[in-house]
């Protein structure tokens, strides 16, 4: 196992700052939609079978704007926006998992954006709930599992 030193020296290097998915090298609005089924089809078998998938869901929503800020943002105190923006998101989520031949391995769930927080609880429950119905959770010992 390597040391806390070595681990320091290996990852202290400058990385691009994630601020879109995909991210900008790989867009391309060329990209015919029957080949970019197949290949989310293939990528998401490959990288399920590996131990699971990471998913990031964007809520870009703030009551106020942070000078640092360099995210895709909406700077609003409207918060009637969360709920279509969630059917939304919910909606989108169906579109993956109609293509997705297995139930899908979710390893890690990332909320960003703009200030997840600016949605209520109630919503970010039913986010949530929305995101992870019938999956299986990683890492646990018994993977038949099923949320």
């Amino acid at each position: 196992m390597p040391s806390q030193f070595e681990l320091l020296a290996k990852y202290n290097t400058s990385v691009p700052r994630y601020t879109s998915y995909p991210t900008v090298p790989f867009w391309n609005e060329l990209t015919p939609d029957l080949y970019w089924e197949q290949n989310f089809r293939e990528n998401f078998m490959k990288q399920n079978s590996l131990g699971g998938i990471s998913l990031y869901l964007h809520l870009p929503f703030c009551e106020s704007l942070c000078t640092y800020c360099g995210c895709n943002k909406k700077i609003t105190t409207n918060h009637a926006v969360e709920e279509e923006y969630i059917d939304t998101i919910l909606k989108e989520w169906q579109l993956y998992r109609n293509l997705m031949d297995e139930v899908p391995v979710i390893r890690e769930l990332h909320l960003g954006g703009g200030t997840p927080t600016f949605f209520s609880p109630r919503n970010i429950e039913r986010l949530i709930e929305g995101i992870l119905k019938n999956y299986v959770r990683s890492g646990w010992e018994d993977r038949s599992f099923r949320g």
